[in-house]
């Protein structure tokens, strides 16, 4: 409540499970002579893990750092482990790729794994280095994509499908 002609301060606190990221947040102020929308962005820094993967398990219930093309996201079922999991929804014009960028020491080897399902569901790294694996797998399947970076250190992880082969679903990504 807020006295015409006067100010109020709106404080925003996360938790440390909030992902790293820009977040837009719409504050309405209402009156009886009206209304007034702001939109500002929320901007959520901390410290990535020393693997640079960030969200790997999706229990931020959130997307972010990760970004998908269109029709993917995180869904609540099919899940390998707790509540959330990245779906990454491939169609007849698109893979589905969903993707994260990380920063790791250069030239050194690592190994990326995460649990899929789905058919032609693809899990890999590219940018700083390249290599991916691949299941057909109606339950969930652990792979594994050794890997060395390169000069820059710096990788995109990735989960995708294949064209027309319906969505695939990650979760329990980790770098080590």
């Amino acid at each position: 409540s807020v006295t015409a002609g006067n100010s109020a301060t709106l404080n925003i606190a996360t938790t440390s499970a909030a992902a790293a990221g820009t977040y837009p947040l719409t504050v309405t102020a209402t009156a009886p002579s009206g209304s007034h929308t702001a939109t500002y962005s929320l901007t959520v820094t901390g410290t990535a893990p020393s693997t640079g993967l960030v969200n790997g398990d999706l229990e931020t219930g959130k997307v972010a750092p990760w970004t998908c093309q269109s029709g993917g996201g995180i869904v609540t079922t099919p899940v390998h482990s707790g509540s959330y999991a990245l779906q990454a929804a491939a169609s007849a014009s698109q893979t589905g790729d969903c993707t994260q960028t990380v920063t790791l020491k250069p030239n050194t080897s690592y190994t990326l794994s995460g649990w899929v399902q789905g058919n032609y569901a693809y899990l890999g790294v590219s940018g700083g280095a390249n290599a991916s694996t691949w299941t057909i797998s109606s339950g969930w399947t652990k792979l594994s994509v050794p890997f060395t970076t390169d000069a820059s250190g710096s990788v995109t992880v990735y989960l995708h499908g294949w064209y027309g082969q319906g969505s695939v679903y990650g979760d329990d990504f980790s770098i080590s």
